[in-house]
This record gives C-alpha cells, sequence and structure tokens, in this order.
C-alpha cells in the first residue's frame, strides 16, 4: 500500500515577521499625529463655530445700540458682599442664548459657545477676551453711584473694522478665572512701528506678544488668580494646530496662524483707551 505525501505547510520566518513589525510601527508614527492634528482641526472648527455665534452676536448688540460696543463689566451693586456684575456677555446675551453667563463666583462669561473645546480647564471663565481699549471699563463693585465709565467707542470710530480684532482666544490664568480682556497696548506686543517717524509696515508684528504669551499658567479650581498682566492670560494662545481664532469688529470670525497677527494692522485703534495716547502725539511709537 502506497503511503500518501503531505505537502507541508511554510510559516513566516523570525525575519519576515520583524519586517512586517517594523513597518506597522512606521505607519503608526506616521498616522497618529495626523489623527491628532484632525482631532485638533475638529476642535479649531467647533471653537470657531463658537466664536462666529458671539461675533454676530455682538454685530447685532451695536446695530440695536446706535453702533456702540457693549462696556466690558460693570456693577450694579454698590456692596462687594452682593455683586452683581453686568458683563459684555450678558449684554449680547439677548441674541445668542447660549453658554452660562454666570459661574456663581465671579460672573464672567463661562459654558457652551464661551468654552474653547480645546481649552485643558473647561472650569475657568475668560477663555475669550475683548479688545481693551475698545470694550470700556464700567463701575467696579462698591464705587460709587456716579463713577465715571471707561471711553465708549462707536463703529464710526474705527477705519477698517473688517481687519480690526475685537475679540480673540487667551491662554489660562493660575486661578479659577482669567482676564476679560486681551492687551491691546503697543508695548505688550511688539516694538516701535516707525522709521523716520513714518509707519513701517516691514516692522509690524506681534514678537513681544509671542514671547510673552501663547502659554497656559498652571490653572488651581482653589486659587485667586495673581493676575499677571499681558501674558499668558491676556494675549493670543494658537492652541489650535498653531493657529489661534479671533472675531473681527465686522463681526466675523477667523482662524490665525501663529505669528500672523499684526499689531498696528489688526489691534491699533487710535480711540477707547488709546486715544489720549494718540492725542499727545506719541503713540504709536
Amino acid at each position: 500500500m502506497a503511503l500518501k505525501s503531505h505537502k507541508s505547510v511554510k510559516g513566516f520566518t523570525l525575519i519576515e515577521l520583524l519586517v512586517v513589525i517594523a513597518i506597522v510601527a512606521i505607519l503608526a508614527a506616521i498616522l497618529f499625529p495626523v489623527f491628532a492634528q484632525a482631532r485638533e482641526k475638529a476642535r479649531g472648527i467647533t471653537c470657531l463655530s463658537n466664536m462666529r455665534q458671539i461675533g454676530l452676536g455682538v454685530a447685532m448688540y451695536i446695530q440695536d445700540y446706535d453702533e456702540v460696543f457693549p462696556i466690558a463689566a460693570y456693577c450694579r451693586s454698590n456692596s462687594p458682599e452682593q455683586w452683581d456684575w453686568l458683563f459684555w456677555s450678558d449684554l449680547i446675551d439677548p441674541y445668542v442664548k447660549a453658554g452660562s453667563k454666570n459661574n456663581g463666583r465671579n460672573p464672567l462669561n463661562q459654558g457652551g459657545i464661551y468654552q474653547c473645546p480645546s481649552n485643558p480647564t473647561g472650569w475657568q471663565t475668560g477663555h475669550y477676551g475683548h479688545h481693551l481699549d475698545i470694550f470700556p471699563g464700567g463701575r467696579p463693585c462698591g464705587a460709587p453711584a456716579n463713577w465715571q465709565i471707561g471711553f465708549t467707542v462707536s463703529l464710526a470710530e474705527i477705519d477698517s473694522p473688517a481687519s480690526k480684532i475685537g475679540l480673540l482666544e487667551k491662554g489660562n490664568n493660575d486661578g479659577w478665572e482669567s482676564f476679560t480682556p486681551f492687551a491691546a497696548w503697543q508695548w505688550d506686543w511688539t516694538g516701535s512701528v516707525k522709521t523716520n517717524g513714518e509707519i513701517d509696515l516691514s516692522k509690524d508684528g506681534m514678537a513681544t506678544a509671542l514671547a510673552k504669551g501663547d502659554c497656559d499658567f498652571i490653572p488651581n479650581q482653589n486659587q485667586i488668580p495673581t493676575w499677571a498682566w499681558a501674558q499668558c492670560s491676556m494675549l493670543p494662545r494658537f492652541r489650535h494646530n498653531a493657529t489661534c481664532n479671533v472675531i473681527f469688529l465686522d463681526g466675523h470670525a477667523k482662524a490665525m496662524s501663529r505669528g500672523s497677527i499684526k499689531w498696528y494692522q489688526n489691534i491699533f485703534v487710535p480711540t477707547g483707551t488709546a486715544r489720549g495716547f494718540v492725542r499727545d502725539g506719541w503713540y504709536p511709537y
């Protein structure tokens, strides 16, 4: 009786397995950062959508109130123990109807459209900051009823509202809340923008802001903020794949790449708080 022949089954060699594993590892190393960037891109789009809604709310408020920008903050109480703040986010709430206006301790914009999904501390207030010179300051709690409100600014005073930034994403502070405004003064953004007394756009930029900002302090929900002036919590934060979402004064929102914001072209306005500096003839320098 003849024996049946059996074909031998050949498996992978160790070298072949190592080659496959190496290829998979290389592909993973290439693709994982791409996936992370795609996720961050999606979060950035959500954040930009939030800011579009905020920008439209501000634009509608301006149209209803004689083209005057909303005040930054105003306390309707004379008692520091019973604070009753009114913030710019409260003023535009009838137009947006989204997000929480009051977090129980410090009534700053928080939650909903006021929260950036990429911000590492969702509980901290003030993710989006308003222009320090354009949104006038109001009466602090405990101040006399006749306290002088800061300079109000109208849309007609802005030469090119489509190129001037009114609100932008900021970094985190080290306590339970952040600044409501972003720093807008020249010395917080760049050096001189003049050559022989004339504006030189080639010198315009944000080198100083990048050196001091684009960062987050380590936040502590149980800590009073130190209020470090014109640093992480008052300057642009480019957290979306090196882009920062901003709102321009005509209401449109845009993602701007790191370093692309120009102080003179995108931030400076010769009105509001800066009006006196310009009148005295030394600003911008």
